[in-house]
């Protein structure tokens, strides 16, 4: 009887103490979050880990994850550049035949210069990513700290020979956002089936096996080997004394291959 007591007198008290607040009541329930309110935290996305460690990071082989039919898988691809670490995210990038919307001839100042293709898509993905283009160039692959020396390493079989395939963005906050370069991509003169080509041809070189090739300033750069895809592609063999990407661009004008170029840099880039 006592502990029945007890028990009514403490049910009494907390319903009285409750008729008498009802403002605290319900700031103390407007308080609790609903399933809707609850904010889960934002997980970061991991920072790549290093692959080839004894290279540089910016440039890797990529490879063909599947493809047929005109439509490919390409893995290996370069994204986004982690800040706190200088290493970069590699996806994979999906696209069809169909998809190709223009091909260009790019040019990047600094040092000797650089030359690379790119491809712009109408509805290319990286999972549910719109990827606009990507880049596919031939480099030296240099060792971590190591600078390019085009007239004496780049001559003496030196660097091993990569081709780097990356998202168009990130091209371009490394080579303006990074270096503070300068981009000229230049639109090519080129019906359908040749741009066709021209993308079949340069994904061919992007992933075929590199073992052992080794890079050259003039004989296996970025400069012959672009233009070796745009042989492949065309049929036009091209005969240019000098592989200084400077000098093959004025030659491309020249012979007409390249439409009215735009620039990218400093001036007109926002990240």
């Amino acid at each position: 009887m006592v502990k029945t007591r007890a028990f009514l007198s403490l049910i009494l008290f907390i319903s009285v103490s409750f008729a008498q607040a009802p403002a605290l009541r319900a700031s103390v329930l407007d308080e609790l979050p609903g399933i809707a309110d609850i904010m889960v935290p934002e997980v970061p996305a991991p920072a790549a880990a290093e692959t080839f460690p004894d290279y540089e990071q910016d440039r890797k082989p990529a490879f063909m994850v599947s493809g047929s039919g005109g439509e490919r898988v390409l893995g290996g691809v370069r994204f986004e550049r982690f800040p706190d670490t200088g290493l970069y995210s590699w996806r994979e990038v999906s696209f069809a035949n169909e998809d190709l919307k223009e091909v260009y001839w790019g040019y990047r100042s600094g040092g000797t210069g650089h030359i690379f293709l790119l491809f712009t898509f109408n509805s290319a993905r990286s999972g549910d990513r719109a990827v606009p283009g990507i880049v596919i160039e031939g480099l030296p692959w240099k060792k971590k700290g190591e600078s390019f020396k085009p007239f004496t390493a780049g001559i003496s079989d030196h660097y091993p020979l990569v081709w780097n395939v990356v998202e168009w963005n990130s091209f371009l906050e490394t080579s303006i956002g990074r270096d503070d370069l300068r981009i000229d991509i230049y639109p090519m003169k080129l019906d359908r089936a040749e741009k066709l080509r021209m993308l079949d041809e340069a994904v061919k070189e992007a992933v075929r096996d590199l073992k052992g090739e080794k890079y050259h300033t003039f004989t296996n750069s970025c400069s012959s080997n672009a233009l070796k895809v745009f042989r492949n592609a065309t049929g036009h063999r091209l005969v240019i004394a000098k592989m200084l990407p400077a000098v093959v661009v004025k030659h491309m004008k020249l012979r007409g291959f390249l439409g009215e170029g735009e620039t990218f840099d400093s001036s007109n880039w926002k990240n």
